[in-house]
């Protein structure tokens, strides 16, 4: 099946933020309400996407937050290539955050312990 991603962009967008990557990490996301079949699907793809996404950064990222890590002092968000640095983890934040990205705090305390650097 091809999907019409235009078509759904908007909703896309509605569906990629951080209530949505917070039900995906606690596995209460329930798709079950959407009734428009090819939507479901574009959802799901985006689902497992972002639970393989989240695994990747269980795994291997050591900071706690969501695509961050440190390079040689600086602070870098990275979605798919697009990659945005900052002096500070406060300056990243509101930088991720003005562009609507997801901005996600997986571990609790490596973030701390970053925030404390």
């Amino acid at each position: 099946m091809r999907f019409d991603w235009f078509r759904y962009s908007q909703e896309v967008v509605e569906f990629l933020n951080v209530d949505t990557l917070c039900e995906i990490d606690y596995g209460v996301l329930d798709l079950s309400k959407i009734a428009n079949h090819e939507l479901k699907e574009v959802f799901q793809f985006f689902e497992e996407l972002l639970k393989l996404e989240l695994k990747v950064n269980y795994l291997e990222n050591g900071t706690g937050l969501f695509r961050v890590h440190v390079v040689e002092n600086r602070y870098c968000y990275e979605e798919f290539g697009y990659v945005i640095e900052a002096d500070s983890i406060v300056e990243l934040e509101e930088l991720v955050l003005s562009e609507n990205r997801i901005w996600y705090v997986f571990d609790d305390i490596l973030a701390d312990e970053l925030m404390r650097r």
